[in-house]
């Protein structure tokens, strides 16, 4: 009878602890998540895009986007906030980006009214400047936790940061370490599509593949352009204009590969 009561309180203990492990997975799994869709939301397509389109040509659908954006972001980091697998350290990145979420949701605001007054564009971009050194930081202390896919990475590397953002700063403030930066990005989304290539897609994973890398590339090649119309010293919007891009395919390319 002994043997049979150790027997039971084994087996109990055992499913206490297997049940303590599934737990902490599906937590780490939210967790995870939460920063994806950070990523995401933030990035390409979404907030941060938005925002500088937003600053260059005050539309309203732009304006629409990136509020949206931000509040699928803010819930998010309110997400992560209640999470139980963040470190102190973490907890502090999460407080940095809510920060700068809520400077860029207020400056969308700012840059209607700048707007209606009349400003110049690049007094506008100045007055809503925003310093995403800590933020963007604190986002990849966040992402080291765990191991992302190809095709997370390319967002990454498109997103808040780094390729389009750099892109979009580098036309509005011609400085050269965001050409840098960009282009930086744009290579390695280009490397990450061919890795993905090698791995025998299908026809509409290849498709999309293909809508991605081609945006990329125009990005990538607009840079040198934009780098001589900064030196005739072309009006920003002039410069926008002719190197604006049709991100859709790439939009769509990615949603697809998400699915």
């Amino acid at each position: 009878m002994r043997y049979e009561t150790s027997r039971w309180a084994l087996c109990l203990l055992t499913l206490i602890l297997w049940l303590s492990a599934l737990g902490s997975v599906q937590a780490a799994s939210a967790a995870r998540e939460n920063v994806a869709t950070l990523v995401r939301s933030l990035g390409y397509g979404a907030g941060i895009h938005n925002f500088k389109n937003f600053v260059l040509r005050g539309r309203d659908e732009n304006y629409d986007a990136a509020k949206k954006s931000f509040s699928i972001a803010l819930d998010s980091l309110n997400q992560l906030e209640n999470s139980q697998e963040l470190t102190v350290e973490d907890f502090s990145a999460v407080a940095v980006i809510k920060d700068m979420v809520d400077e860029y949701n207020r400056g969308l605001d700012r840059v209607i009214s700048l707007r209606n007054k009349g400003w110049r564009l690049g007094d506008v971009d100045r007055s809503v400047y925003v310093d995403d050194t800590v933020a963007i930081d604190s986002l990849a202390l966040l992402r080291k936790k765990w191991t992302w896919s190809d095709l997370e990475q390319i967002e990454y590397h498109l997103g808040y940061g780094n390729g389009i953002h750099d892109f979009k700063n580098y036309l509005l403030r011609n400085d050269e370490r965001y050409h840098t930066q960009a282009l930086e990005n744009f290579l390695a989304v280009e490397s990450l599509i061919d890795n993905l290539y090698s791995k025998d897609p299908g026809s509409a994973q290849r498709k999309a593949l293909e809508q991605i890398g081609r945006v990329s590339q125009s990005y990538r090649n607009y840079l040198p352009l934009i780098e001589r119309l900064h030196a005739q010293q072309q009006p920003v919007r002039r410069i926008d204009l002719t190197v604006k891009i049709n991100d859709r395919p790439a939009v769509e390319g990615l949603a697809v590969l998400l699915r």
